[in-house]
């Protein structure tokens, strides 16, 4: 994983969101902490993506008898439920693609 990339992506959304909240008139406190717990569950769901990558979908691994196991990556619930987060926070800001303002030079 490149966290450069990831940082990068993370402040290019952090920015997309601040901007759609200002467009919508509701840049306040409240919603730009929300938007940073979104930011902070995109970057763990990175981290995420990543080890599933690196580990696979199925781990193997030794049971308490020694005996060698496989197991779903745990990541991938974790992924599961971080994505969920993800939605949830998107939903209470009510950012959704029927509602987005775009800036007059972002129109085609």
């Amino acid at each position: 994983m490149d966290v450069k990339k990831v940082i990068e992506k993370a402040e290019a959304l952090r920015e997309s969101f601040v901007n759609q909240l200002a467009r919508h008139d509701a840049d306040i406190d409240l919603f730009v902490y929300l938007i940073d717990d979104y930011i902070a569950l995109f970057e763990i769901s990175e981290n995420l993506k990543a080890d599933i990558a690196e580990q696979g979908e199925i781990l193997k691994e030794k049971n308490s008898a020694g005996c060698e196991v496989r197991k779903i990556n745990p990541a991938i619930k974790e992924l599961r439920d971080t994505n969920k987060s993800m939605l949830a926070i998107l939903k209470q800001l009510d950012l959704s693609i029927s509602n987005i303002i775009m800036e007059d030079d972002d129109e085609l």
